[in-house]
């Protein structure tokens, strides 16, 4: 008989932050980083209970994608 998984099997949780944390690293205001949610331009978030949060590994990701390479 197949074992049942366990919550941890089936669900990988990384740290969430609050949208006026993810502001302060950003270094943009959290009227931005919300007007940016509304446009599907920042970084991916989920919905906790009606709240907004977003996975540090989402916001990582995020940036990384942002970089561009010089023209040097």
């Amino acid at each position: 008989m197949p074992r049942k998984p366990a919550v941890h099997d089936v669900v990988t949780l990384d740290e969430l932050m609050i949208p006026h944390d993810v502001a302060d690293v950003l270094g943009i205001s959290a009227r931005t980083l919300a007007n940016w949610r509304s446009l599907s331009m920042g970084p991916d978030y989920v919905k906790v209970g009606g709240r907004v949060r977003y996975r540090v590994s989402s916001v990582n990701n995020w940036v990384a994608r942002q970089e561009h390479k010089s023209a040097v």
